[in-house]
């Protein structure tokens, strides 16, 4: 019948205990469970705040990882546009001197052909005499 009057009283109102059941982090009836409830949920709370701490401290170094890649990449391709323009330079030079060569093989086989021309018609002029003129001892003999 005992817990009939503690019912009772709890319907009514009436106990002192009632005002340490409203506070959850204080009092003897509970105490303990809530005390454990609310360390869990601030260690759960803390635990998250490393986790995100964690990840934003993740993200900032691989953005400085990604930026000092694209920094080696920006050299990199510095690097190769230089020697780019080396070999592009080095080969217009080749091309020219090639056509300087080529020009100067002309101008030489040019050269021989007049020489050798000329050298002809030297000849052939020479030839030409030594025709006259032996034509003109055979007149004489005869």
């Amino acid at each position: 019948m005992e817990t009939e009057e503690v019912d009772d009283e709890w319907e009514v109102g009436g106990d002192e205990d009632e005002e340490e059941l409203v506070t959850p982090h204080e009092g003897p009836s509970g105490a303990g469970v809530h005390m454990r409830w609310a360390e869990w949920e601030q260690d759960q709370q803390l635990q998250a705040a490393e986790r995100h701490t964690e990840a934003h401290e993740r993200a900032a170094l691989a953005f400085k990882r990604m930026a000092a890649a694209a920094e080696q990449m920006a050299e990199a391709a510095e690097q190769t546009a230089n020697e780019w323009a080396l070999y592009h330079a080095w080969a217009e030079w080749v091309e020219m001197r090639r056509r300087e060569d080529v020009q100067r093989q002309r101008r030489t086989s040019t050269r021989k052909q007049g020489d050798n021309e000329e050298e002809e018609e030297v000849r052939g002029e020479q030839d030409g005499r030594e025709e006259q003129e032996g034509g003109g001892e055979q007149a004489m003999e005869e």
